[in-house]
């Protein structure tokens, strides 16, 4: 498994708000051996890990524990990965368990790439990632309201990549609220993008309390979505660099 783990921020007024986020990505489960499942799964993660049947669920599963891991890790400067835990809410949404530290993770990953974000409880953010792929573009706009495909042709970003841009906004949305897609996707309508073909800040026709940035980089999108009281302190080339190293 490789992986990148980096720090940010959110800057409300003369406030700092560290951000402590991991990159990973594993191709072949294969390559995982077991003193790399003794470092980072604690007893009950791989009696479950070691219960499941196929190669990509592992994959998967690994994705989100090693990135949550690192990130939360790095959060509160330590390397005990075992006295982390993280466990799900009523609605799947990611709980941490760790020292009685008060910190929010949000998890994100597509077939080979996990990306895990943490910090304050205080500050909720979401993170989505997706790759670009014209065969989804159609069943994306499906779910777009008019407004959102007008967006979309009013930008230079094209229908391909549009369209995705505009999922990946309201999923990070939906981590942030902790309840996924389980109501209506207009409820998440985005109003506004703007920003060029490779950075583009969205913001929410019923959620004006939040914004989201969303880096294009390479094939895959990478959304961030945040109080929009605050700044994002993340740039373009730290995104593509933890992204291009892992890939």
């Amino acid at each position: 498994m490789k992986y990148t783990d980096i720090t940010t921020e959110l800057i409300e007024s003369d406030k700092s708000i560290p951000i402590t986020m991991s990159f990973c990505s594993l191709k072949n489960i294969d390559y995982i051996e077991k003193e790399f499942i003794d470092t980072y799964l604690n007893m009950n993660e791989k009696d479950y890990y070691n219960k499941l049947k196929y190669d990509a669920r592992k994959i998967s599963f690994l994705l989100g524990r090693v990135s949550s891991k690192r990130a939360i890790a790095s959060y509160v400067d330590s390397k005990d990965y075992q006295s982390i835990s993280i466990e799900k809410g009523i609605f799947c949404n990611p709980i941490v368990k760790c020292n009685n530290h008060n910190i929010t993770v949000t998890i994100t990953h597509t077939k080979h790439i996990g990306m895990t974000a943490a910090t304050k409880e205080l500050y909720p953010i979401g993170i989505d990632i997706e790759g670009i792929d014209k065969h989804y573009t159609k069943a994306i706009k499906t779910q777009l309201t008019d407004k959102e495909i007008q967006l979309v042709e009013q930008h230079s970003l094209g229908a391909e990549v549009g369209f995705v841009t505009l999922w990946t906004i309201k999923e990070a949305l939906s981590k942030v609220l902790k309840i996924g897609f389980l109501t209506s996707l207009k409820t998440y309508e985005v109003e506004r993008i703007e920003g060029n073909d490779y950075c583009i800040n969205g913001y929410y026709k019923n959620f004006k309390m939040f914004k989201s940035t969303t880096y294009k980089i390479e094939k895959y999108l990478v959304t961030i979505c945040y109080p929009s009281k605050c700044d994002l302190k993340l740039n373009y080339e730290t995104v593509y660099n933890a992204i291009i190293n892992d890939l």
